[in-house]
């Protein structure tokens, strides 16, 4: 099963080399990816995410792995994302299919209205993330501080 995957590679001119990867990529992510646009600024870059990506990896002398979660539980807002850091991509991965699928169905089964059910997802992410950010911060790009 695919595992798509967003790179973010830093150039020294402060912008980003965009690549994507349909399976995953793990010991070198620009050669297990291609080329979607370079010389990016980072808002820029912050328009390539949605959440029909699983990950972001970002590349600027270290490398950061972020889960792209996607917190709508209607399912219908592909914009409707969070960046999760993360030290272990797989595991955190499942964590949040669970938590998601477990969200849905409280939505459809108990009543609670969509944007309690997000604040619920949101909440999760932030006691299980080592850091979490909106679609519209690009300060992990410059990594977490």
């Amino acid at each position: 099963m695919g595992r798509r995957t967003l790179v973010a590679v830093a150039r020294p001119d402060g912008r980003y080399d965009c690549r994507s990867a349909h399976w995953g990529v793990d010991a070198d992510p620009v050669v297990q990816s291609r080329p979607l646009g370079t010389g990016l600024t980072a808002s820029a870059f912050l328009t390539a995410i949605d959440a029909t990506y699983e990950q972001l990896v970002v590349l600027d002398g270290s490398v950061r792995t972020y889960a792209v979660c996607w917190l709508d539980p209607t399912l219908s807002d592909l914009d409707d994302i969070v960046l999760a850091r993360t030290a272990d991509p797989d595991t955190f991965r499942r964590w949040w299919v669970d938590r998601k699928d477990e969200a849905c169905r409280v939505l459809d089964s108990d009543g609670c209205g969509p944007e309690t059910v997000r604040r619920a997802l949101l909440a999760s992410l932030r006691d299980r993330a080592s850091s979490v950010h909106c679609p519209d911060d690009a300060s992990f790009l410059r990594g977490d501080r």
